[in-house]
């Protein structure tokens, strides 16, 4: 009977060798011969597993707007209740919405499958199926191993401790029966050590053609990042200093919007780490049609898309303010001393994620109020409010938007997804240095991120509680919307302060003749619920029913 290899649906934006001349199976799959005929051949399989990357990336919206991590922190808001993305609402006003039967935000299923077919890929090595030159062999394999410990990660992640599926010799997978989950502690220590397996036969760079492959460098910064969560402190600098001694890598100028914005525009910059690609018409995503203001659409269109999700005041508010050559926080209660401007001289990050009312945008000036050409609707919670395409916070995303044409319709989006960049390297250093009582190293780092924008050093403080704050505004505006702060909230064991019986803010603007009235508003119109066994994500029921040896977990219980 002729094998044939697993295909996942999702093309990638990287150099893929023509497939019209090889013989093709069943939609999806390829002979088993024919897949490992050539090196050129074995990239199409291998390449094909880098569709995990785009199951995660929070850019993603054509897979919903749920699949924005931020959505369920305190940095974003989103504008319906019974529409796209408002399940981000319901989980926070509704008791026990997230269930053992129902998690909208798990990713069990999803990791499990792309796990098994990686599975399928290392059973075809191990029996001799792919006879390639070794020294072409190893880096994909390499690139395998890396994707199925990064799927892992996403579970230890969100669940905690995993079910190891990836015995040598039968492609075991997550419908089999009577197999017990991994410690927490154990499921990091495999991720950990395929990362360090995977970064032994990585290149340094491929060639410029397969710019967007997984590096060293990558396997170093997410062993760096696995060590952070897994609480690992020494490992996590010692990987950090991998990538950060790299000159593969650089952190971009950042002391302009223009500048600032090349991490997110500018393929194959020298900040991308791990970048996750798209194109237009191949593999690409609606961002811009749920996320822009609604009038880029009504111009292309006719018909309204965008504003489907708005940062928050407490979002907006951790970008600093130069006041009279000096930077300091943002304070609503100093906006006479900001001349009543409370948008100008902010800190260049800003500019680069957030829309604002005044500022400019495909030529035009944004107006986020009540009779303004974009808008502003206070978060009803009312069906007839639903699909009604204004900011509820006054304000939109920036970050990630494009401002090349396209069509709403065939023609989407194909901004890239960093899914790790040096800057969060820096970060993640830092932190580790703090966790260790190494303050000054700790500052350093953390200098080295405002510096990179023309912010001024943060004093060194001494101690966990103190640094948090500072750790904490240069993680929300250096990395908000790239899918860390639900997670840090959950690691650093802030949720109940940060989420439970708390409410998000927005800025309500009133134009008086040819003045600008703010005023701090709540955007919830109820406390937000946020129970403690929120913190972790239950098995899924389905697992439980299927493999007696599984256990919940405890809070779930």
């Amino acid at each position: 009977m002729k094998k044939y290899i697993l295909g996942l649906t999702a093309a990638i934006a990287i150099v893929t060798p023509s497939c019209e001349s090889l013989e093709v199976a069943p939609t999806g799959f390829l002979a088993s011969e024919v897949a490992y005929s050539s090196v050129d051949h074995l990239d199409m399989v291998v390449k094909n597993f880098y569709s995990t990357f785009h199951a995660v990336a929070d850019i993603e919206t054509g897979k919903g707007l749920t699949a924005i991590d931020d959505g369920v922190s305190d940095l974003l808001k989103s504008t319906w209740y019974n529409v796209d993305g408002g399940a981000f609402n319901k989980f926070f006003f509704l008791d026990n919405y997230l269930t053992v039967e129902s998690n909208f935000r798990s990713n069990w299923g999803t990791m499990y499958t792309y796990i098994r077919i990686i599975n399928q890929f290392f059973d075809d090595y191990n029996e001799g199926t792919i006879a390639l030159p070794a020294e072409e062999v190893a880096p994909r394999l390499a690139e395998a191993r890396f994707i199925r410990a990064f799927a892992y990660h996403q579970l230890v992640t969100r669940h905690g401790g995993v079910i190891l599926r990836d015995e040598v010799g039968g492609t075991d997978d997550h419908r089999q029966n009577n197999k017990s989950r991994m410690s927490t502690a154990d499921s990091w220590e495999y991720v950990i050590s395929e990362y360090k397996k995977a970064a032994a036969d990585l290149p340094d760079a491929w060639p410029a053609a397969d710019n967007g492959r997984i590096t060293k460098g990558a396997a170093y910064g997410m062993i760096a990042r696995a060590a952070l969560y897994a609480e690992r402190w020494n490992e996590a600098i010692e990987a950090a200093n991998e990538v950060i001694g790299s000159s593969q890598y650089a952190l971009l100028p950042g002391t302009t919007v223009t500048d600032y914005n090349k991490i997110f525009e500018l393929p194959a910059n020298k900040e991308l780490i791990l970048p996750v690609y798209y194109e237009v018409g191949n593999k690409q995503h609606s961002w811009n049609t749920w996320i822009a203001p609604n009038t880029d659409a009504v111009l292309a269109t006719g018909a309204e898309a965008g504003a489907a999700i708005s940062p928050t005041e407490e979002y907006v508010s951790q970008f600093d303010i130069k006041v009279n050559g000096t930077w300091e926080s943002f304070d609503w209660d100093n906006l006479a001393k900001y001349g009543n401007d409370p948008y100008a001289n902010r800190d260049p990050r800003f500019y680069a994620s957030i829309l604002y009312n005044g500022c400019t945008w495909k030529g035009r000036k944004l107006e986020f109020y009540e009779g303004g050409s974009d808008g502003f609707m206070p978060y009803t919670g009312l069906g007839s409010r639903d699909n009604v395409h204004y900011t509820c916070t006054g304000y939109l995303i920036r970050k990630f938007l494009t401002t090349k044409e396209y069509t709403y319709t065939y023609t989407l989006s194909d901004q890239l997804w960093p899914e790790m960049r040096l800057a969060e390297v820096y970060l993640i250093r830092s932190e580790a240095y703090a966790r260790t009582n190494k303050w000054s190293e700790a500052y350093t780092d953390l200098n080295t991120i405002r510096g990179r924008v023309g912010l001024s050093a943060k004093a060194q403080k001494s101690n966990w509680t103190d640094y948090l704050v500072d750790l904490q505004k240069e993680r929300i505006c250096e990395l908000g919307m790239e899918g860390h702060r639900y997670d840090d909230i959950m690691r650093w064991n802030i949720h109940q302060q940060v989420l439970n019986g708390q409410r998000v803010h927005g800025v309500k603007i009133t134009k008086v003749g040819d003045n600008l009235n703010y005023e701090v508003v709540e955007c919830d119109l109820q406390d937000r619920k946020f129970p403690v066994k929120y913190s972790i994500f239950p098995i899924p029921y389905s697992e439980i029913q299927a493999n007696p040896l599984c256990e919940q977990n405890e809070l779930w219980k």
